[in-house]
C-alpha cells in the first residue's frame, strides 16, 4: 500500500512538472511570435525621428505616428560602402542646403553650381523604400524589404520658408544587420502597379473597409527632383482639389511642397521609392469619399502618376 502511495505520488509530480514545462515553451512561443511581428514604430513629434537604430534584414514593417503640426514622410537611402550618415551630414547636405538657399534668393546660376560640389557617393545611394506622406495626427503602415546595410533616413517636406525639414534634424542612421527577420511577405486585398511608362496602374476594384495596398514597381526613374517614383494615398474633400495636389506635390517647384500642406488634403501613407522589381505594401482603412493615388513628381498628372477614385458605402 505504501509502495503504492509513493508510485502515485511520483505520477503526479512528473505530471505537474510536464505541464510547467508545456505551459512555459507555449508562453515563450507565444511572446516570440509577438515580438517576431510587432511593427518598427516610429514616431515624429517635431523635426525628428523616434526610432529605434538597427534592424533586421527581410521583410519589416513600419508604424510611423506623425504628432507634429506637419506633413511628414520617411524615405529610407541605402549608403554605399564606407559612407555613414557623418559623411550623409558632412558632405551632401551642405551643398544641397547651400543650393536651395542661392535658389531661393532668385540666384539660379550660383545655386546650380552648388550641384557640381555634390559628393561622388551620391551617384550609388540606392533608394530603398518608406512610408509615405502622412497628415499630421495619422498614422500610417507600409511594408518593404531591407538588405543588410547602412542607411540614411530622412524627410524633405518643406517648411513655409522652402528649407527642407531635413536640414532642421529629419535625419537618421538606421543600421539593418546581416540576420534574416522572420516576418512574412504581406497577402494584398488591392494590388498596383507603377511605373515612368505607364504611369499607376489599378488593377483591383477599392470598397470601404481596411486594406492591405500592395504596389510593384516595374520600373524606377530619376526626375529633375534627382529622386524617383511613389505612391501615395490622400483623401480629398472634393475632386475640384487635384489640380492643387498635382501643383503642391511638385518638389521641383521650390514653391511647392510646403507646409502647411492645402486644406482638404488628408494623407494616409502609402510607399516610397523602391527599385526596380520591388514590391511594397501599405495599409489603409477607408470610408466612403474622394481619394487618389500619387508620385511625388514633377507634374504628376501629365505623367500618369496620378489616378483618382471614390470609395461608396
Amino acid at each position: 500500500m505504501r509502495n503504492t502511495n509513493l508510485k502515485l505520488v511520483i505520477i503526479l509530480l512528473m505530471a505537474f512538472f510536464m505541464s510547467c514545462k508545456s505551459d512555459k515553451s507555449e508562453s515563450s512561443n507565444k511572446f516570440s511570435a509577438t515580438e517576431i511581428y510587432k511593427p518598427i514604430k516610429v514616431v515624429s513629434e517635431g523635426m525628428e525621428f523616434q526610432m529605434k537604430d538597427t534592424l533586421e534584414a527581410g521583410w519589416n514593417t513600419f508604424k510611423y505616428q506623425n504628432k507634429s503640426n506637419e506633413v511628414h514622410f520617411f524615405l529610407l537611402e541605402k549608403l554605399p560602402e564606407g559612407i555613414r550618415i557623418a559623411n550623409y551630414k558632412n558632405e551632401l547636405i551642405p551643398p544641397f542646403k547651400k543650393a536651395t538657399e542661392l535658389l531661393l534668393q532668385g540666384k539660379v546660376d550660383e545655386g546650380l553650381k552648388q550641384f557640381e560640389t555634390i559628393p561622388t557617393w551620391f551617384s550609388k545611394v540606392k533608394v530603398s523604400g518608406g512610408v509615405g506622406l502622412i497628415s499630421p495626427n495619422v498614422v500610417g503602415e507600409s511594408t518593404f524589404y531591407l538588405e543588410p546595410g547602412i542607411y540614411a533616413m530622412e524627410c524633405y517636406v518643406r517648411m513655409p520658408n522652402g528649407m527642407a525639414h531635413v536640414y532642421y534634424g529629419m535625419l537618421k542612421e538606421v543600421i539593418v544587420i546581416d540576420r534574416k527577420s522572420q516576418l512574412e511577405r504581406p497577402k494584398s486585398s488591392v494590388n498596383l502597379s507603377v511605373s515612368s511608362k505607364e504611369g499607376i496602374v489599378l488593377n483591383d476594384s477599392i470598397t470601404a473597409g481596411d486594406h492591405v495596398f500592395g504596389v510593384h514597381f516595374k520600373d524606377q526613374t530619376t526626375y529633375q527632383t534627382m529622386l524617383g517614383h511613389d505612391v501615395n494615398l490622400v483623401r480629398l474633400d472634393n475632386f475640384i482639389l487635384t489640380d492643387t495636389l498635382n501643383n503642391w506635390i511638385n518638389a521641383a517647384d521650390l514653391n511647392a511642397f510646403r507646409s502647411p500642406a492645402p486644406k482638404g488634403l488628408t494623407f494616409l501613407g502609402g510607399i516610397n521609392d523602391l527599385q526596380t522589381g520591388a514590391t511594397g505594401y501599405f495599409k489603409a482603412s477607408l470610408t466612403p469619399g474622394n481619394y487618389a493615388f500619387i508620385s511625388e513628381v514633377p507634374n504628376a498628372k501629365e505623367k500618369g502618376l496620378f489616378k483618382t477614385f471614390k470609395v461608396i458605402d
